[in-house]
């Protein structure tokens, strides 16, 4: 076997064999080390800098140990450039032929058994829905993979796809008629012989969620567990460790019911008065929740009467319905399904208006035709440990944002990952040549009234100097709404305003344009690559913390504060910086590239903790003066 410097150095056989490949010694130093872990069944957590080339990094020591691998990436998009272009690059170079799976979560899938009922029902002879399923005729004899990504042109609303994909409450399983079709255990089987498997974070911790005890039969037994974009396993993770009651799972149980009496003698006949008043008491329910806030603590939401009342009539016809349906079940396991389903949603129903788990967050969403009642945990660390624990695999994780100020302390804490071996690399980037950091003194604080109109006026002049294009990032819609107003008829550049089209197709005229302005809020501060001339510059409204109203945040707030830390430094900050980390990140993404980061909050230099977030920040140099920057922008 050839030595990670013997294939990743100079000289070496990625340098002989792609032309444009640069040696690294900072790529060279983790490949080596993530060998190691791999060989000694250890744990890794390794930020690596932009430029770093990561994908590699830990692709090649682990394909070349000839190890079981799983792969598991932040978003969907990253598992397919991974599956796509990368691995098989690798490979080619390597030639090397392992069996190579990519398996995506169940809603990815059609469900031949919901579409065929779907397709009795009256939702397929809506006009906006007719298309689809023609197309669904021939569609499901011609795919090889069942994969609804290749119906996006004949889908028109995305609620449809609750109609023809399953979720694990209302898969039937190895007793389904369709279950030797099955698009999902066709994947999944397909999935248990991979040498390398490519996930997402989803799906890994879905089937946590379901399966606490191992992977079960949905991933096959590895020897090798890499978590790229590791930064997002604390959201990711808590999200599938929480419970969820809404009225869209109240709803989909209300229509499956009625697709599977449809298919048993006389069985609507003896469900369809509690079905109905079922229906009646949802429509109460989401009534009295449309007045509620968007987003609270469920505490206060259950010592309102009106509210414990239309909940409780909600809970009691579920039980109703619950038995009038039990001595169907025997007759159809469609209906014993739904019955298992409304039994569990009715336990978690209660639990969630008695709120007595003190380890975890009960709060609500309330939108004008939607709820959803939450349950989440404080901490995730005590379940990732207990998950990991049932397996004698080596771990790495890996991002370009998981330190705060250099430790990786915070990260470890939140997810239970204490012992382990930790790698910082500087990335390979010049930032002192290539980029310089505006920090601007003379704009209002950051909650001042004035705020926003300064800044815009601020940061004109450098928006309209900037030869390349811009990235504006914003905290808040409200905001970006607000600059989208302003920049309209004050520049001559191509504007793009999140919200308003498709992302991916914004992103790619905004490269083509070459010089425009890319308003965009939470989704384009990560995950968005943008190269060379066409991003010149990057700016940033304000320091991104998390409103401290948020339900989630504010719980945690309080448990911290309660039992003697102080959130704010150890929970708050941390967070903010990993995010202006990635929002930052956006600027140089090679080694040719040149760029200005603005950012517009004066906490930065004006608050004891603004230091914490610069040293977190790429070595770059700092300037307070605007035409500085303008030169700079000018001379690129």
């Amino acid at each position: 076997m050839q030595s990670i410097e013997d294939l990743l150095g100079a000289g070496g056989l990625f340098a002989e064999k792609i032309t444009s490949f640069k040696p690294r010694v900072q790529q060279i130093e983790m490949a080596e080390q993530i060998a190691a872990v791999i060989e000694d069944q250890t744990v890794l957590i390794a930020e690596a800098g932009t430029g770093t080339g990561k994908t590699f990094a830990y692709l090649l020591p682990a394909l070349v140990s000839g190890k079981k691998i799983i792969v598991s990436t932040g978003t969907k998009t990253l598992q397919d450039q991974l599956f796509i272009k990368d691995i098989p690059l690798l490979l080619d170079i390597l030639s090397i032929k392992p069996k190579v799976r990519l398996l995506k979560g169940r809603n990815n899938y059609l469900c031949l058994d919901r579409y065929h009922k779907s397709a009795l029902m009256p939702v397929s002879r809506y006009p906006e829905n007719k298309p689809l399923f023609k197309h669904l005729k021939n569609w499901i004899h011609q795919t090889k993979s069942g994969e609804t990504a290749e119906l996006t042109d004949f889908i028109e609303n995305r609620m449809m796809l609750f109609n023809i994909t399953s979720t694990p409450e209302n898969c039937l399983g190895s007793d389904c008629d369709h279950y030797n079709d099955c698009f999902v255990y066709k994947a999944r089987k397909k999935a248990l012989d991979a040498d390398l498997l490519v996930i997402n974070h989803h799906l890994l911790f879905a089937d946590m969620a379901i399966k606490q005890g191992g992977f079960g039969e949905l991933l096959p037994k590895s020897d090798v567990i890499v978590l790229d974009e590791s930064h997002q396993i604390p959201e990711i993770a808590s999200r599938f460790f929480s419970h969820l009651f809404s009225s869209r799972q109240c709803t989909e149980i209300l229509n499956d019911l009625l697709a599977e009496a449809g298919e048993v003698d006389a069985a609507f006949a003896t469900i369809s008065e509690p079905h109905e008043q079922l229906k009646r008491a949802l429509r109460d329910t989401l009534l009295s929740m449309s007045q509620m806030p968007e987003r609270e603590s469920t505490k206060r939401l259950f010592q309102t009467p009106i509210i414990i009342g239309v909940f409780d009539l909600l809970l009691h016809q579920m039980g109703l319905l619950t038995e009038a349906l039990e001595p169907l079940v025997v007759q159809s396991t469609g209906l014993q399904n739904c019955y298992l389903r409304l039994v569990a949603m009715g336990d978690l129903l209660q639990d969630m208006m008695q709120q007595g788990e003190h380890n975890f967050i009960y709060w609500f969403e309330a939108r004008d035709k939607y709820f959803a009642l939450h349950k989440s945990p404080l901490e995730i660390a005590d379940p990732l440990r207990e998950f990991r624990a049932a397996f004698e695999t080596s771990w790495v994780l890996t991002s370009a944002t998981l330190t705060v100020d250099n430790s990786f302390a915070h990260f470890q804490k939140q997810t239970g990952f204490d012992e382990a071996e930790t790698l910082l690399l500087d990335s390979p980037f010049e930032y002192q040549k290539q980029a310089l950091m505006l920090l601007p003194k003379t704009l209002p604080e950051p909650n001042d009234f004035e705020f926003n109109p300064a800044m815009f006026a601020y940061v004109l002049p450098l928006v309209e100097k900037a030869k390349g294009g811009v990235f504006f990032l914003f905290t808040s819609h409200r905001s970006l709404q607000m600059a989208a107003y302003y920049f309209k008829d004050k520049i001559d550049k191509p504007l793009f305003v999140q919200g308003q089209g498709d992302r991916n197709q914004m992103l790619e005229d905004f490269r083509q344009a070459g010089n425009g302005l890319l308003l965009g809020a939470a989704s384009f501060w990560e995950g968005v690559d943008v190269s060379g001339t066409s991003l010149s510059c990057v700016i940033i409204d304000k320091l991104p913390f998390a409103h401290p109203s948020e339900p989630v945040l504010k719980a945690k707030i309080e448990h911290i504060n309660k039992n003697g830390g102080k959130a704010f430094f150890d929970l708050q900050i941390p967070k903010a910086i990993i995010a202006l980390k990635q929002g930052a990140g956006r600027l140089i993404r090679g080694e040719k590239d040149r760029g200005v980061l603005v950012i517009c909050d004066r906490r930065l230099t004006s608050k004891g903790y603004g230091s914490t977030f610069l040293k977190s920040l790429p070595d770059m140099k700092v300037t307070h003066e605007k035409q500085e920057a303008i030169d700079f922008l000018v001379d690129i």
